[in-house]
């Protein structure tokens, strides 16, 4: 069985599309169904549905605010939720998907080169921050384990750099 959280996000609804298509078999969860700030919560989610696989697409993405107001929610979903979701995921032997970012790294890289997987991570903005905490729990607690850093994520759902361009091309 697959587990998908922050199913609702942009991310988690494209996977689900993808799972649908591949009718695949899975659950999928979001901040009311399970809470992953909330450990007990995460736990009882896990030893319900026994998933082997799981994708942890549950995040705070709003990178601007994780500077100031949205700093305690960011910390809370991106560093103690996704530890309550690697340790779940350990004690119910799944294997995890952690998505990260490209914010782990300082963003100093020439135009054209490419990171690569060994490149040290230098995180300059606390959601950056946050995100490579995660990928260090994630390491620390599960034996199987991926982490996927991504950027610029677009899709057909939520808010994303596409869209945001094509707006703008509209109205400009």
């Amino acid at each position: 069985m697959i587990l998908v959280t922050g199913a609702n996000g942009q991310l988690g609804t494209e996977l689900r599309h993808l799972l649908d298509e591949r009718n695949e078999e899975y659950v999928a969860v979001d901040v009311a169904e399970m809470d992953i700030t909330d450990a007990a919560k995460v736990d009882e989610v896990f030893a319900e549905v026994k998933p082997t696989l799981v994708y942890h697409c549950a995040a705070y993405t709003a990178v601007d605010a994780a500077e100031d107001e949205g700093k305690e929610l960011d910390y809370a979903i991106n560093v103690t939720g996704t530890e309550n979701v690697a340790k779940a995921a350990e004690k119910h032997g799944a294997t995890l998907v952690y998505i990260s970012t490209d914010y782990v790294f300082d963003g100093e890289k020439p135009v054209g080169q490419e990171w690569e997987v060994d490149d040290k991570p230098d995180p300059q903005t606390e959601y950056g921050r946050t995100k490579r905490m995660g990928e260090e729990l994630v390491e620390k607690h599960v034996t199987n384990y991926y982490i996927i850093r991504t950027a610029w994520v677009f899709g057909n759902y939520g808010k994303n750099f596409v869209f945001t361009m094509q707006n703008l091309a509209k109205t400009h």
